[in-house]
């Protein structure tokens, strides 16, 4: 009898690993570095919940519908939006990794680390972080993730004086954003950038006079359309000893979709995990189709011309000037045998942009992203904007990611094959 009730724990337990394994499994994704990334599970964050009361959380549950009988993040706090998740993932092997959530509504969403005290029974020695989502009237989801594998690179550098006040200077950048100096407010320094939403995680950096340098990843403050504003606090800082700042950044290096994700407890769902680098869009491969793009071209009267797509913000100076400078070269380019398409890649107003583009007589197909911006811009391999891609006369890729004074050769390579 002993001997039958010990074979029985023991299948039991073998069962038990295996399903642990194959759900493991189902949400996660690892990378090609070895950073190993799960989606543990996801909960109502609506503060309206039914289920929700004031010392429980309501249910989580595993990205197929699962319910999880221990929740990982232990608080129980709320948002006043009632479409609102919460949602937990966990990290391997990647202690410097920074993680971007994009969803319908958010765009610039960093994942937050999970304070060891909110940590659930048996996630103590996880790297736990957690982030908000909102959707619809839906019963699944897709959750995309950017995750970085780099190191840190300055962007832009300045030196402070003692004198300088954000209310008498704003410093310049050489970057995309606008920073207002430095002040001490009590015993921290508190600093505000304004910059545009890339594909890049960013941060602040502090240095004193001694060479100890202090980190803030700042918190999100508002959004506008292309534009985040964020607030960093740099705690028990003498404004004085400030030698510098920098602002560095390190670009998305992979992004990943776990797709078909439960959105109801209970509601099972088959979850996939794909895994795909920005700019992955290669040299030899066929352009996607504009099915997500509003723009007056039909491919069909192309045939047999090169293409060149650029991608670009109309929020941006540099992406206006690319195209104004295209504009100027668009009768040369088209005696080449080339086609230009120019499409605006963040939300803008497109009356606003049809108005810009009759003032300024761009004499060439401008669209606008109708679908998810970053969900095009992913597709199209879009690491930052403008963006521009060339192809061949067959709709091939023959190269990307360069800058408007290396066009004329790119085209004499195409065309001298």
């Amino acid at each position: 009898m002993k001997r039958c009730t010990w074979i029985v724990a023991c299948l039991i337990g073998i069962s038990v690993c295996a399903t642990s394994g194959e759900s493991k499994g189902q949400f996660t994704a690892t990378l090609p570095d070895g950073t190993i990334i799960e989606l543990v599970g996801l909960r109502p964050y609506g503060g309206g919940n039914p289920q929700r009361t004031r010392d429980k959380s309501g249910p989580w549950w595993r990205p197929d519908g699962t319910q999880l009988t221990i929740p990982p993040d232990e608080r129980v706090d709320s948002c006043s939006w009632s479409d609102s998740y919460l949602l937990v993932i966990t990290l391997e092997d990647k202690d410097d990794c920074i993680c971007k959530a994009v969803g319908p509504w958010d765009s610039d969403l960093t994942v937050q680390p999970t304070r060891e005290i909110y940590k659930g029974q048996g996630f103590a020695n996880k790297d736990l972080r957690r982030f908000t989502l909102r959707f619809g009237n839906q019963k699944s989801a897709d959750i995309r993730l950017g995750v970085t594998a780099g190191d840190w690179k300055v962007a832009d550098r300045w030196s402070i004086k003692s004198d300088w006040t954000p209310y008498s200077l704003i410093l310049s950048s050489v970057d995309q954003l606008v920073l207002r100096c430095p002040e001490q407010v009590g015993s921290d320094v508190v600093a505000e950038v304004t910059q545009v939403i890339t594909e890049r995680a960013t941060r602040l950096v502090l240095f004193d006079q001694d060479g100890n340098q202090y980190e803030s990843e700042g918190q999100i403050k508002g959004e506008g359309i292309g534009l985040v504003r964020r607030v960093h606090r740099f705690k028990n800082l003498d404004r004085k000893n400030i030698e510098h700042i920098e602002f560095q950044v390190k670009p998305y290096d992979y992004w990943i979709t776990f797709s078909n994700v439960s959105l109801q407890v209970g509601h099972k769902t088959q979850v996939k995990v794909d895994i795909k680098q920005p700019g992955a869009l290669l040299k030899g491969e066929t352009i996607p189709g504009f099915d997500d793009i509003e723009l007056d071209f039909v491919a069909e009267d192309n045939e047999g011309r090169m293409l060149l797509i650029c991608f670009f913000d109309m929020n941006q100076r540099p992406s206006r000037n690319c195209i104004m400078q295209l504009a100027k070269k668009a009768e040369q380019l088209k005696h080449k045998g080339l086609t230009i398409i120019a499409v605006q890649s963040s939300k803008f107003d497109g009356n606003a942009l049809n108005e810009w583009v009759k003032k300024y007589n761009i004499p060439f197909s401008v669209g606008i992203v109708k679908g998810a911006v970053e969900k095009t811009r992913f597709t199209w391999g879009v690491k930052s904007l403008p963006w521009m891609i060339l192809t061949d006369k067959n709709h091939v890729v023959a190269d990307k990611g360069f800058n408007i004074n290396e066009l004329d050769g790119k085209i004499k390579t195409i065309t001298e094959k």
